[in-house]
């Protein structure tokens, strides 16, 4: 089991590629982006009656093959071709029987069939634009072409009404109401 944590770890470590292609402005790692994944998943799941035991397990640990293949970014994706398959077989397969059940649950994840695997790809594309919804905001004209090409990827009627919310939203505004309470207190 042990090992199975180093391996999970190194995710925190392992920068997701894509950025680096779109020309910087972000350092996000893959555990980074797992957990809004993660995060995106469980309110999806809930809103939407799923299984959010399932969707959960499925959002936290659709990308750990990547500690052994790599965060390989859509550019790269028309030249390399990698088994994430084996990957799998090869990660899961150190935490014995739980590690079947993973493969299972990654295996519907890729099959893009049930209701929870909707929402954990859903969520994927929208921890994504969350990240270039905020780049965009400060004039990166080329992260608000990926926001609108990978906003085209969603699926579920749900995710699209997060993206539009999204999209006339303000990054900051989460905290407005508590920034507008210190710059008061400023005046004071």
């Amino acid at each position: 089991m042990i090992n199975f944590l180093f391996e999970a770890v190194s995710l925190k470590r392992l920068k997701r590629t894509g950025w680096q292609v779109l020309g910087g402005g972000n350092e996000e790692s893959v555990a980074e982006h797992s957990y809004m994944v993660a995060v995106i998943s469980f309110l999806l799941a809930d809103q939407m009656g799923a299984d959010v035991k399932k969707t959960l397990i499925m959002a936290l640990f659709h990308d750990l093959t990547e500690a052994r293949i790599g965060d390989v970014h859509k550019l790269a994706d028309l030249y390399v071709k990698t088994d994430e398959k084996l990957a799998e077989k090869d990660a899961f397969g150190s935490v014995g029987k739980i590690g079947k059940e993973l493969m299972d649950i990654c295996a519907e994840y890729r099959n893009k069939k049930t209701i929870e695997s909707k929402i954990v790809h859903d969520a994927d594309v929208l921890a994504l634009c969350i990240e270039l919804k905020s780049l965009f905001e400060r004039d990166d004209h080329h992260a608000k072409e990926w926001f609108d090409a990978n906003g085209k990827r969603l699926v579920l009627e749900e995710s699209k009404n997060i993206l539009q919310e999204l999209k006339e939203a303000d990054s900051q505004d989460w905290w407005k109401k508590e920034r507008e309470m210190i710059h008061k207190n400023y005046r004071k």
